[in-house]
Order: structure tokens, then C-alpha cells, then sequence
């Protein structure tokens, strides 16, 4: 009697419905419908027809392509939003990630799918429409449609067809012209880094004897905090720094001049080509510090000890100054090939994440962790 107790039982538990959740259903079909849409060029006649349209009103390219940019960036703003909501959520399961064997993995993110985890589901999404804006927007400023007529099909039944010849072609831009320049001795320059070691190993050294006696003042913590984290950031970048200083050292500007030089966007020009790659590099290595420290921000509140904390994030500024040399070679590589309307979407691009912090950022709320008992905002 027992053993048809217990088999009753178990088909019971066998025969529970087991579908998957009904945001995992709804996600499914949404990347579906966007494949098509995306294959099909959905994408890529709206950034057409977005471009054409604003230039409809602006009558200028070099304006529209701008624009572009900004309008991109606001359309993303919820999406930020919502990955404030899910930051923490997105750093745990990026953690619990790493420590999974890479068979592993996929099993690990195809198990939070199915499970209807919003953050991963956001996470997926938001990757997706990240990827398909970038590269629609890149391909769009690759078409030759400022001296050829674009093809109707481009363009929503909506959008008024441009006149040709397109307007606002040339871009101006601001540049300083070094007429004259200087070199200080390398002696000098061996003697100025050399003073800088000096002093930072004598602040090390003078830290050590009198740590008990300043050690309880809050105030000379924090500034003792802060010239440790100074000392990481540098740490990562000495090299650089060397090599770039003595670059300038030896190249000191005495006379300049302020001139407006001019890029036909429909046109390759290495100027621009050359200040996109410096805009380049410095906009990874902002990317990387930003993410570098919230890494070390993240590890802090996981109890991970400042001693390995220091040696990762010197590790990881090291491996950002690499990627931000080879990211703008081969972003200086790339537009050298290409019209350098694709330069200024590329400039724009980086200015508004530069500039997001007093910006885009003003609008959307701070970054939440969840505690047992409280939220607390960073």
C-alpha cells in the first residue's frame, strides 16, 4: 500500500507542468522578430531615414550626423536606467560566471534564461540593441550618398526625399598650429622623474614610522587612501607617462597659432583621422579606469583583501593602457580608409560618454546595492 502511496506520488510530481516563464517566451520571440528585422535591413534604412529626416530640418550633414548621435544616446537612457536597477544583479552573476569552467558557462547563462531572470534577460537585450546601433550607425556613414542620390528604398515613405547636392558638407573644426617648439636636456628630464620617485618613496618611508601616531586622524586616512590609489593609477601607467612626457619635453610649443581647419565629410582626410585616434585612446583609458574602479569598488564589498585589490587593479590599468594604444592605431587605421563623416560619429560618440557624467547620468538615478535590511545608494 505504501509503495502505490509513494508511486502516486512521484508521477504526481512527474506530471507538474514544467514550461518555461512567460518573460523567457516573450524574449525568445523578441530576438526573433529582430533578427529578421535586423537581416532584412530594418535597421539600417531607420538610421537612414533618421538621418535624412533630421537633415530635412537642419539642412546640414555635418549637424544631422551629430544629432544622430545624441538621439542614440537618449533613446539608450532607459536602458541605462533599468541597468542601474540591475547593476549588482548583473556583477553577481558576471562573478558567479568567472568561477564556472568555460564548458560550464553556457549551461550557467541558458539555466537563468530559462529560469526568467530579469537581469540576464535585460543584460541579452541590451547587448543586442547595443550592437546592432553601433553598427548600423557605422554602416550608414560609410554609404557614398553626399554627391550620389541615395536610393529611395533607404529612406520611410515619410522621410521627404534630400535635394541634391546635400548641404553642410564641410565640417570646421577648431586646431592649434604649433609654429615653434622647444627641447628641455635630457638630463633635465632624467632629473625631474628622478625627483618624483624620490618623493613619492620618501612619503612611503615617512608613512611607516609615524603610522601610529597619524594612523587615528580620519583626515590624513583619507588623504593617505587617496595617495594609495594615486599610486595604483600611476603604477598602471608609468610607462606611458614617461614616454608621453619626454615626447612633450622635448617638444615644448613657444610659438602657436589658433586656426579653423576644414574636413569634406564625404572625403578621407588624416588629420581627422589622427585626432580621432588621440580622442580614442584617452576615451578607452576613461572607460577603463571607470570600469577598473568599480571593479575594486565591487571586490572592497565582497571582503577581498585591499592587498589583492591594489594588485588587480594595477594589473587591469596596465592591460587598459595596452588596449587603448592598440584601439587607436586601429581606429586611425580604420578611418584612414573610410569618408570622415565616420570620424565624426566616432568624435561624437566618445564626447557624449565623456561628457555623460554631467549630462545623460544627470538623468537617471543612482546605482543601487541591496542590503539584508536597507538599499544603500552609491
Amino acid at each position: 500500500m505504501s509503495n502505490n502511496s509513494s508511486f502516486n506520488q512521484i508521477r504526481k510530481i512527474d506530471n507538474v507542468p514544467r514550461g518555461v516563464p512567460l518573460i523567457t517566451t516573450i524574449t525568445v520571440g523578441l530576438l526573433l522578430i529582430i533578427a529578421v528585422w535586423f537581416f532584412k535591413g530594418g535597421s539600417f534604412r531607420l538610421y537612414a531615414s533618421l538621418f535624412f529626416g533630421l537633415y530635412f530640418f537642419t539642412q546640414s550633414s555635418w549637424l544631422s550626423i551629430i544629432l544622430v548621435s545624441v538621439i542614440q544616446n537618449t533613446f539608450f537612457l532607459p536602458f541605462r536606467i533599468i541597468g542601474n536597477r540591475f547593476h549588482h544583479d548583473i556583477k553577481d552573476f558576471e562573478h558567479e560566471l568567472s568561477k564556472a569552467k568555460n564548458d560550464k558557462q553556457s549551461f550557467l547563462i541558458n539555466k537563468k534564461v530559462r529560469e526568467g531572470d530579469l537581469s540576464i534577460i535585460f543584460y541579452i537585450l541590451n547587448f543586442i540593441f547595443l550592437a546592432i546601433a553601433f553598427i548600423s550607425a557605422g554602416r550608414i556613414f560609410l554609404l557614398e550618398f553626399y554627391h550620389t542620390k541615395i536610393d529611395t528604398w533607404f529612406l520611410f515613405n515619410f522621410i521627404p526625399y534630400p535635394h541634391y547636392p546635400l548641404k553642410g558638407v564641410t565640417f570646421y573644426f577648431p586646431f592649434v598650429k604649433i609654429l615653434e617648439t622647444m627641447a628641455i636636456d635630457w638630463s633635465v628630464i632624467f632629473r625631474i622623474w628622478g625627483g618624483i620617485f624620490l618623493f613619492l618613496i620618501i612619503l612611503r618611508l615617512l608613512w611607516k614610522p609615524f603610522k601610529f601616531i597619524l594612523g587615528g586622524n580620519a583626515k590624513i586616512l583619507r588623504l593617505r587612501i587617496s595617495y594609495n590609489r594615486l599610486l595604483l593609477f600611476l603604477g598602471g601607467i608609468t610607462g606611458t607617462l614617461f614616454v608621453v612626457s619626454v615626447i612633450i619635453m622635448r617638444n615644448i610649443p613657444v610659438s602657436t597659432e589658433f586656426i579653423y581647419l576644414s574636413a569634406d565629410l564625404s572625403k578621407q582626410n588624416t588629420t581627422f583621422n589622427i585626432i580621432t585616434a588621440i580622442c580614442t585612446f584617452f576615451a578607452t583609458m576613461k572607460m577603463g579606469y571607470d570600469h577598473n574602479s568599480e571593479s575594486a569598488h565591487e571586490a572592497r564589498y565582497r571582503k577581498i583583501p585591499e592587498e589583492i585589490v591594489a594588485k588587480v587593479f594595477k594589473n587591469s590599468m596596465k592591460i587598459t593602457v595596452r588596449n587603448s594604444v592598440l584601439l587607436s592605431i586601429f581606429a586611425y587605421e580604420v578611418t584612414h580608409m573610410m569618408p570622415c563623416s565616420h570620424d565624426l560619429s566616432v568624435l561624437t560618440f566618445e564626447a557624449l560618454y565623456v561628457l555623460s557624467p554631467i549630462t545623460f547620468d544627470l538623468l537617471a538615478p543612482k546605482k543601487q546595492r541591496k542590503t539584508n535590511n536597507e538599499t544603500a545608494t552609491e
